[in-house]
């Protein structure tokens, strides 16, 4: 454990006491809400060095269009034709 001093907005600290005095009852859990945003932060910096080094534009802004663009193509028919003939068939042989 270390103990650190910050200067901090006072309208922001205040904010975020309210939030943890919502979230926990108390303010006691306060070092560990900090040092929980703080590990959020470098897990999130870690994964956009190992999209960097991937060659990965994490800024690019994927539309649904072109995520529908991306897709490969359908080989064959569609599950839904293929499982209807599959229950088609297991209803005919039941009936028999």
């Amino acid at each position: 454990m270390k103990k650190v001093s910050l200067y901090l907005n006072e309208d922001l600290w205040n904010k975020f006491k309210e939030a943890v005095l919502r979230r926990h009852g108390t303010l006691r859990r306060l070092s560990s809400e900090v040092e929980e945003l703080l590990r959020t932060s470098l897990v999130d910096e870690d994964v956009e060095q190992a999209f960097k080094r991937m060659n990965f534009d994490m800024k690019t802004i994927f539309s649904p269009e072109g995520v529908k663009q991306g897709r490969p193509k359908l080989q064959g028919p569609p599950s839904e034709i293929i499982i209807r003939e599959m229950r088609g068939r297991r209803i005919a042989e039941g009936l028999s």
